[in-house]
């Protein structure tokens, strides 16, 4: 029996995570990921990719996504950096933004924040740095959750159950690779992500219309 076709609104929606996963996963099965490749810039590299992709899902939403770090509403001190911010349209500063920037980075108002996602490669538990992490960005924003590049798919469940526990609003994944490097996507994952993300900035939205 053949496959139901997919809407054409849910391909398009996804093409940018089909074509993220089908980079990086190359690089891992080929066992590229240790080639001498700063981990920094690995890393910057996933979350901008990402960032551009989770921009253009949300271009009507009025909404913003950007890389940067949160003030303080005292404005005297900031979060720690923040992989991906979503948040309300402008920014205190930016820095290095140009018409072809090298580097954009902006300092939010931690009350325009919606949400923060923190990226990350190869994971394999939710660990004391990240459980940190999200305890000192937790003064600055309500709704964190986590996005990895991969994991092994006997950690999903676990990792999902980590992250809650730990007061993010979830785990998701782009794809999952085994000890033998065999690399599956689950396109469920990645439109359950974006719904997420959907309804974050749904219920801010309301709540602002709420309070005038």
């Amino acid at each position: 029996m053949a496959k139901p076709q997919p809407k054409l609104s849910t391909m398009l929606k996804l093409e940018q995570f089909h074509s993220l996963m089908e980079e990086l996963s190359e690089w891992r099965t080929r066992g590229l990921q240790d080639a001498g490749i700063l981990g920094f810039v690995k890393g910057l590299r996933f979350s901008a990719r990402l960032i551009y992709a989770i921009r253009e899902h949300l271009s009507s939403s009025g909404y913003e996504v950007d890389w940067g770090h949160l003030l303080t509403e005292d404005g005297y001190s900031c979060s720690p950096e923040c992989d991906i911010i979503i948040h309300k349209r402008g920014h205190v500063r930016e820095w290095n933004g140009t018409t072809r920037p090298v580097m954009n980075f902006k300092f939010i108002n931690c009350k325009d924040a919606i949400a923060v996602i923190s990226c990350k490669s190869m994971i394999t538990s939710v660990d004391k740095e990240h459980k940190k992490y999200i305890k000192a960005l937790k003064p600055h924003v309500k709704e964190i959750l986590i996005f990895a590049e991969c994991c092994e798919p006997s950690a999903v469940k676990r990792l999902k159950k980590s992250a809650q526990a730990v007061g993010c609003k979830g785990f998701w994944y782009l794809y999952v690779c085994d000890k033998m490097k065999q690399c599956t996507k689950y396109p469920k994952e990645w439109e359950n992500f974006l719904t997420t993300l959907e309804k974050l900035v749904g219920d801010h939205k309301r709540k602002k219309n709420k309070h005038g």
